[in-house]
Protein backbone atom coordinates (compact mmCIF):
# COMPACT_ATOMS: atom_id res chain seq x y z
CA UNK A 1 0.00 0.00 0.00
CA UNK A 2 1.55 3.87 -1.27
CA UNK A 3 2.21 5.92 1.44
CA UNK A 4 -0.95 7.86 1.04
CA UNK A 5 -3.28 5.31 0.84
CA UNK A 6 -1.90 4.17 3.82
CA UNK A 7 -2.89 7.29 5.77
CA UNK A 8 -6.06 7.86 4.09
CA UNK A 9 -6.82 3.98 5.77
CA UNK A 10 -5.68 4.98 8.64
CA UNK A 11 -7.62 7.75 8.76
CA UNK A 12 -11.14 5.47 8.47
CA UNK A 13 -10.07 3.02 10.47
CA UNK A 14 -8.90 5.28 13.51
CA UNK A 15 -12.72 6.42 13.19
CA UNK A 16 -13.97 3.14 13.41
CA UNK A 17 -12.39 1.94 16.21
CA UNK A 18 -13.05 5.24 18.38
CA UNK A 19 -15.57 2.83 19.67
CA UNK A 20 -13.53 1.04 21.57
CA UNK A 21 -11.34 1.97 24.56
CA UNK A 22 -7.62 2.22 23.70
CA UNK A 23 -5.52 -1.05 24.81
CA UNK A 24 -2.99 0.14 27.98
CA UNK A 25 -3.63 0.85 32.04
CA UNK A 26 -5.36 3.96 32.65
CA UNK A 27 -3.05 6.24 34.85
CA UNK A 28 -5.44 8.60 36.15
CA UNK A 29 -9.31 9.35 35.96
CA UNK A 30 -9.77 12.71 34.97
CA UNK A 31 -12.18 15.12 36.62
CA UNK A 32 -14.30 15.72 32.91
CA UNK A 33 -17.28 18.37 32.09
CA UNK A 34 -19.15 17.52 29.46
CA UNK A 35 -20.46 20.72 28.06
CA UNK A 36 -22.81 20.69 24.97
CA UNK A 37 -26.70 21.20 23.99
CA UNK A 38 -28.70 18.98 25.94
CA UNK A 39 -30.84 18.38 22.50
CA UNK A 40 -27.41 16.85 21.38
CA UNK A 41 -26.16 15.01 23.72
CA UNK A 42 -28.18 12.50 23.05
CA UNK A 43 -27.44 12.19 19.23
CA UNK A 44 -23.11 12.52 20.27
CA UNK A 45 -23.23 10.00 23.04
CA UNK A 46 -24.65 6.84 23.00
CA UNK A 47 -25.20 4.48 25.64
CA UNK A 48 -22.25 3.02 25.38
CA UNK A 49 -20.36 5.46 24.70
CA UNK A 50 -21.16 7.55 27.90
CA UNK A 51 -20.39 4.31 29.77
CA UNK A 52 -16.96 4.65 28.11
CA UNK A 53 -16.59 7.87 28.96
CA UNK A 54 -18.06 7.14 33.01
CA UNK A 55 -15.47 4.25 33.14
CA UNK A 56 -12.50 6.53 32.18
CA UNK A 57 -13.45 9.66 34.05
CA UNK A 58 -14.84 11.47 37.36
CA UNK A 59 -18.05 12.74 35.40
CA UNK A 60 -18.73 15.98 37.31
CA UNK A 61 -22.39 15.86 36.59
CA UNK A 62 -24.45 12.96 35.83
CA UNK A 63 -25.31 14.24 32.05
CA UNK A 64 -23.93 16.92 29.74
CA UNK A 65 -25.22 20.64 30.87
CA UNK A 66 -24.97 23.76 28.50
CA UNK A 67 -22.78 25.74 30.09
CA UNK A 68 -19.83 26.07 32.45
CA UNK A 69 -21.91 28.08 34.93
CA UNK A 70 -23.56 24.73 35.64
CA UNK A 71 -20.63 23.71 37.41
CA UNK A 72 -19.58 25.07 40.88
CA UNK A 73 -17.28 27.39 40.95
CA UNK A 74 -15.21 25.00 43.29
CA UNK A 75 -16.21 22.34 40.69
CA UNK A 76 -14.60 24.04 38.15
CA UNK A 77 -11.35 24.60 39.68
CA UNK A 78 -10.74 20.85 39.22
CA UNK A 79 -11.55 20.11 35.61
CA UNK A 80 -8.63 18.73 33.85
CA UNK A 81 -11.11 17.65 30.56
CA UNK A 82 -13.90 19.12 28.66
CA UNK A 83 -15.54 17.59 25.83
CA UNK A 84 -17.01 19.83 23.50
CA UNK A 85 -19.19 20.50 21.14
CA UNK A 86 -21.25 22.64 18.26
CA UNK A 87 -22.27 25.82 20.34
CA UNK A 88 -19.53 25.48 23.14
CA UNK A 89 -18.50 28.97 25.19
CA UNK A 90 -15.23 30.50 23.69
CA UNK A 91 -12.24 29.66 25.57
CA UNK A 92 -10.80 33.39 25.93
CA UNK A 93 -8.45 34.11 29.11
CA UNK A 94 -11.60 35.07 31.39
CA UNK A 95 -12.78 31.98 31.12
CA UNK A 96 -9.75 29.51 31.32
CA UNK A 97 -8.73 31.78 34.48
CA UNK A 98 -11.75 29.55 36.19
CA UNK A 99 -10.39 26.42 34.89
CA UNK A 100 -6.79 26.01 35.75
CA UNK A 101 -6.75 22.27 36.24
CA UNK A 102 -8.06 22.50 32.31
CA UNK A 103 -5.49 19.89 30.42
CA UNK A 104 -7.29 18.48 27.49
CA UNK A 105 -10.51 20.06 25.34
CA UNK A 106 -12.19 17.49 23.46
CA UNK A 107 -13.49 18.78 20.49
CA UNK A 108 -17.01 16.35 19.24
CA UNK A 109 -17.12 18.20 15.79
CA UNK A 110 -15.11 19.68 13.38
CA UNK A 111 -13.39 23.46 13.48
CA UNK A 112 -12.37 24.60 16.57
CA UNK A 113 -11.71 27.93 15.98
CA UNK A 114 -14.91 29.51 17.09
CA UNK A 115 -13.92 28.27 21.18
CA UNK A 116 -10.48 28.13 20.80
CA UNK A 117 -8.02 31.37 21.81
CA UNK A 118 -4.22 31.40 21.60
CA UNK A 119 -4.62 31.46 25.25
CA UNK A 120 -5.23 27.95 25.40
CA UNK A 121 -2.32 26.97 23.56
CA UNK A 122 -0.33 29.44 25.25
CA UNK A 123 -1.55 27.59 28.13
CA UNK A 124 -0.13 24.20 27.01
CA UNK A 125 -3.85 22.42 27.15
CA UNK A 126 -4.33 19.73 24.03
CA UNK A 127 -6.81 20.06 21.56
CA UNK A 128 -8.31 17.75 19.81
CA UNK A 129 -11.05 17.59 16.93
CA UNK A 130 -13.46 15.04 15.50
CA UNK A 131 -12.61 16.76 12.12
CA UNK A 132 -11.75 13.02 11.07
CA UNK A 133 -15.27 11.42 12.14
CA UNK A 134 -16.81 13.99 10.56
CA UNK A 135 -14.83 13.87 7.20
CA UNK A 136 -16.53 10.59 6.92
CA UNK A 137 -20.33 11.45 5.90
CA UNK A 138 -18.67 14.39 3.54
CA UNK A 139 -16.87 12.11 1.79
CA UNK A 140 -19.63 9.68 1.01
CA UNK A 141 -21.91 12.73 0.26
CA UNK A 142 -19.74 14.32 -1.94
CA UNK A 143 -18.77 10.84 -3.71
CA UNK A 144 -22.56 9.91 -4.57
CA UNK A 145 -23.25 13.45 -5.57
CA UNK A 146 -20.27 13.14 -8.78
CA UNK A 147 -22.17 9.77 -9.28
CA UNK A 148 -25.53 11.18 -9.99
CA UNK A 149 -24.15 14.61 -11.69
CA UNK A 150 -22.27 12.46 -13.85
CA UNK A 151 -25.18 10.56 -14.50
CA UNK A 152 -27.36 13.63 -15.01
CA UNK A 153 -30.10 11.82 -12.76
CA UNK A 154 -31.49 14.83 -11.40
CA UNK A 155 -32.69 16.22 -15.21
CA UNK A 156 -33.63 12.04 -15.49
CA UNK A 157 -35.41 12.69 -12.65
CA UNK A 158 -37.58 15.99 -14.14
CA UNK A 159 -38.20 13.74 -17.50
CA UNK A 160 -39.73 10.98 -15.51
CA UNK A 161 -41.54 13.33 -13.51
CA UNK A 162 -42.88 15.33 -16.44
CA UNK A 163 -43.42 11.81 -18.66
CA UNK A 164 -44.91 10.34 -15.65
CA UNK A 165 -43.08 7.36 -16.40
CA UNK A 166 -40.54 6.42 -19.00
CA UNK A 167 -40.18 4.08 -22.16
CA UNK A 168 -37.19 2.91 -24.90
CA UNK A 169 -36.89 5.47 -27.37
CA UNK A 170 -38.61 8.16 -25.30
CA UNK A 171 -37.12 11.76 -24.41
CA UNK A 172 -36.62 10.07 -20.89
CA UNK A 173 -33.74 7.87 -22.17
CA UNK A 174 -30.37 10.21 -23.30
CA UNK A 175 -27.86 8.05 -24.59
CA UNK A 176 -25.22 10.77 -25.22
CA UNK A 177 -22.01 9.37 -24.62
CA UNK A 178 -21.61 12.86 -22.15
CA UNK A 179 -23.75 11.20 -19.36
CA UNK A 180 -21.89 8.30 -17.41
CA UNK A 181 -19.23 8.32 -15.08
CA UNK A 182 -17.13 6.46 -17.43
CA UNK A 183 -13.62 8.71 -18.10
CA UNK A 184 -14.90 11.37 -16.90
CA UNK A 185 -12.14 14.06 -15.46
CA UNK A 186 -13.05 14.91 -11.68
CA UNK A 187 -11.18 17.85 -10.48
CA UNK A 188 -10.63 18.24 -6.58
CA UNK A 189 -9.55 21.53 -5.15
CA UNK A 190 -8.10 20.51 -1.81
CA UNK A 191 -6.22 17.32 -0.96
CA UNK A 192 -7.68 18.15 2.50
CA UNK A 193 -8.87 15.13 4.62
CA UNK A 194 -12.35 15.30 3.17
CA UNK A 195 -10.85 16.00 -0.37
CA UNK A 196 -8.37 12.91 0.32
CA UNK A 197 -11.05 10.78 1.28
CA UNK A 198 -13.10 11.99 -1.43
CA UNK A 199 -10.06 10.32 -4.11
CA UNK A 200 -9.86 7.34 -2.36
CA UNK A 201 -13.93 6.61 -3.47
CA UNK A 202 -12.82 7.89 -6.84
CA UNK A 203 -10.67 5.13 -7.08
CA UNK A 204 -13.31 2.66 -7.82
CA UNK A 205 -14.36 3.99 -10.84
CA UNK A 206 -12.62 4.80 -14.27
CA UNK A 207 -11.92 8.25 -13.75
CA UNK A 208 -8.79 10.92 -14.13
CA UNK A 209 -8.27 12.80 -11.01
CA UNK A 210 -7.31 16.34 -11.14
CA UNK A 211 -5.99 18.13 -7.86
CA UNK A 212 -5.24 21.98 -7.30
CA UNK A 213 -3.92 22.68 -3.77
CA UNK A 214 -0.18 24.47 -3.23
CA UNK A 215 0.44 22.58 -0.11
CA UNK A 216 0.35 19.14 -2.63
CA UNK A 217 3.96 18.05 -3.63
CA UNK A 218 4.29 15.89 -6.59
CA UNK A 219 4.86 12.95 -4.83
CA UNK A 220 2.18 13.27 -2.92
CA UNK A 221 0.41 13.44 -5.94
CA UNK A 222 2.01 10.63 -7.19
CA UNK A 223 1.00 8.09 -4.04
CA UNK A 224 -2.38 9.17 -3.96
CA UNK A 225 -2.46 8.30 -7.53
CA UNK A 226 -3.92 11.85 -9.22
CA UNK A 227 -2.19 14.74 -10.91
CA UNK A 228 -1.51 18.26 -9.79
CA UNK A 229 -2.41 20.95 -11.86
CA UNK A 230 -2.90 24.65 -11.03
CA UNK A 231 -6.55 26.19 -10.53
CA UNK A 232 -6.95 27.59 -14.22
CA UNK A 233 -6.05 23.92 -15.74
CA UNK A 234 -7.92 21.77 -13.13
CA UNK A 235 -11.01 24.30 -14.39
CA UNK A 236 -10.18 23.72 -18.10
CA UNK A 237 -9.94 20.14 -18.08
CA UNK A 238 -12.93 18.92 -15.63
CA UNK A 239 -16.21 17.66 -16.25
CA UNK A 240 -17.10 17.75 -12.54
CA UNK A 241 -15.32 20.25 -10.03
CA UNK A 242 -15.85 19.28 -6.56
CA UNK A 243 -14.45 21.87 -3.86
CA UNK A 244 -12.88 20.67 -0.38
CA UNK A 245 -10.50 23.57 0.51
CA UNK A 246 -10.64 24.92 4.11
CA UNK A 247 -12.79 28.72 4.27
CA UNK A 248 -9.63 31.22 4.82
CA UNK A 249 -9.06 34.80 3.81
CA UNK A 250 -6.56 33.59 0.88
CA UNK A 251 -9.61 30.83 -0.44
CA UNK A 252 -12.73 33.41 -0.74
CA UNK A 253 -13.95 33.15 -4.08
CA UNK A 254 -11.42 31.08 -4.94
CA UNK A 255 -14.03 29.98 -7.86
CA UNK A 256 -14.98 33.35 -9.48
CA UNK A 257 -15.47 34.94 -12.61
CA UNK A 258 -12.65 34.08 -14.76
CA UNK A 259 -12.35 30.36 -13.36
CA UNK A 260 -16.07 29.40 -13.96
CA UNK A 261 -15.88 31.25 -17.83
CA UNK A 262 -13.14 28.13 -18.21
CA UNK A 263 -15.09 25.46 -17.39
CA UNK A 264 -16.65 23.10 -20.11
CA UNK A 265 -20.24 23.61 -21.08
CA UNK A 266 -22.26 21.01 -19.29
CA UNK A 267 -20.04 20.72 -16.70
CA UNK A 268 -20.57 20.73 -12.56
CA UNK A 269 -19.45 22.51 -9.84
CA UNK A 270 -20.13 20.66 -6.25
CA UNK A 271 -19.64 22.35 -3.13
CA UNK A 272 -19.68 20.33 0.23
CA UNK A 273 -17.38 22.75 1.77
CA UNK A 274 -18.06 26.51 2.24
CA UNK A 275 -19.80 28.84 0.49
CA UNK A 276 -17.03 31.56 0.32
CA UNK A 277 -15.10 29.67 -1.66
CA UNK A 278 -17.12 30.31 -4.82
CA UNK A 279 -18.29 33.57 -5.87
CA UNK A 280 -22.17 33.11 -5.29
CA UNK A 281 -22.87 36.28 -7.84
CA UNK A 282 -20.75 34.71 -10.98
CA UNK A 283 -21.60 31.09 -10.58
CA UNK A 284 -25.35 32.69 -10.48
CA UNK A 285 -24.58 34.51 -13.73
CA UNK A 286 -23.13 31.14 -15.57
CA UNK A 287 -25.94 29.17 -13.97
CA UNK A 288 -28.55 31.19 -15.35
CA UNK A 289 -27.88 30.57 -18.66
CA UNK A 290 -27.32 26.85 -18.66
CA UNK A 291 -24.19 26.70 -19.45
CA UNK A 292 -22.95 25.42 -16.34
CA UNK A 293 -24.33 23.01 -13.45
CA UNK A 294 -24.18 22.75 -9.51
CA UNK A 295 -24.81 20.99 -6.58
CA UNK A 296 -24.47 23.20 -3.49
CA UNK A 297 -25.17 21.98 -0.18
CA UNK A 298 -23.19 25.09 1.20
CA UNK A 299 -24.24 28.02 -0.47
CA UNK A 300 -22.95 31.39 0.55
CA UNK A 301 -25.06 33.52 2.11
CA UNK A 302 -26.61 30.29 3.95
CA UNK A 303 -29.04 29.55 3.24
CA UNK A 304 -30.05 31.85 0.08
CA UNK A 305 -32.08 34.54 0.34
CA UNK A 306 -35.79 33.51 -0.78
CA UNK A 307 -35.63 35.34 -4.31
CA UNK A 308 -32.44 33.79 -5.66
CA UNK A 309 -33.22 32.05 -8.62
CA UNK A 310 -31.09 29.47 -8.16
CA UNK A 311 -34.11 27.69 -6.22
CA UNK A 312 -35.31 27.27 -9.85
CA UNK A 313 -32.89 26.33 -11.97
CA UNK A 314 -33.30 22.90 -13.34
CA UNK A 315 -29.75 22.91 -13.86
CA UNK A 316 -29.10 23.32 -9.72
CA UNK A 317 -29.70 20.92 -7.10
CA UNK A 318 -29.65 22.67 -3.77
CA UNK A 319 -29.61 20.94 -0.71
CA UNK A 320 -29.23 22.48 3.68
CA UNK A 321 -26.38 21.42 4.54
CA UNK A 322 -26.50 17.85 4.17
CA UNK A 323 -23.21 16.45 3.99
CA UNK A 324 -21.33 16.62 7.11
CA UNK A 325 -22.62 14.64 10.39
CA UNK A 326 -26.50 13.94 10.68
CA UNK A 327 -28.90 11.33 12.50
CA UNK A 328 -27.34 8.55 13.15
CA UNK A 329 -23.47 9.84 12.17
CA UNK A 330 -23.07 12.36 14.87
CA UNK A 331 -22.39 9.45 17.69
CA UNK A 332 -18.60 9.28 15.62
CA UNK A 333 -18.23 12.71 16.62
CA UNK A 334 -19.00 12.16 20.38
CA UNK A 335 -17.35 8.66 20.18
CA UNK A 336 -14.34 10.05 18.85
CA UNK A 337 -14.12 12.36 21.34
CA UNK A 338 -14.43 10.29 24.23
CA UNK A 339 -11.78 8.21 23.00
CA UNK A 340 -9.25 11.12 22.68
CA UNK A 341 -10.46 11.29 26.73
CA UNK A 342 -9.37 7.45 27.28
CA UNK A 343 -6.04 8.48 25.62
CA UNK A 344 -5.59 11.24 27.64
CA UNK A 345 -6.01 9.31 30.72
CA UNK A 346 -4.20 6.35 29.73
CA UNK A 347 -0.72 8.99 28.71
CA UNK A 348 -1.26 8.27 25.21
CA UNK A 349 -0.47 11.26 22.65
CA UNK A 350 -4.10 12.34 20.98
CA UNK A 351 -5.16 10.68 17.66
CA UNK A 352 -5.90 13.75 16.08
CA UNK A 353 -4.39 17.03 17.76
CA UNK A 354 -4.81 20.63 16.90
CA UNK A 355 -1.93 22.85 17.27
CA UNK A 356 -1.69 26.97 16.92
CA UNK A 357 0.43 26.73 13.42
CA UNK A 358 -2.56 24.73 12.07
CA UNK A 359 -5.60 27.66 12.51
CA UNK A 360 -4.14 29.40 9.66
CA UNK A 361 -4.80 26.45 7.22
CA UNK A 362 -7.80 24.14 8.40
CA UNK A 363 -10.94 24.63 8.19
Amino acid sequence: MDEAAERDSTIRSRVVQCCSPPRGSVVSKPHVAVVVHPGLASALFDQSTWSRLAETSTLLTPSAVQSLDALDPSVRTTVDALVVSWGAPRLDEALLDTLPALRLVAHGAGTVKQIVTPAVFARGITVTSAAAANAVPVAEFTFAAILMCGKDVFAARDRVRRDRGWRPGSSTFDFRSAIGNRNRTIGVIGASMIGRLVIERLRSIECTVLVADPYLDEADATALGVTKVELNELCERSDIVTVHAPELPSTRHMLAAPQLARMRDGAWVVNTARGSLIDTSALEAELTTGRLNAFIDTPDPEPLPAESPLYDLPNVVLTPHLAGSSGNEIARLGALAVTEVERFAAGLDPLYPVHFGDLERIA
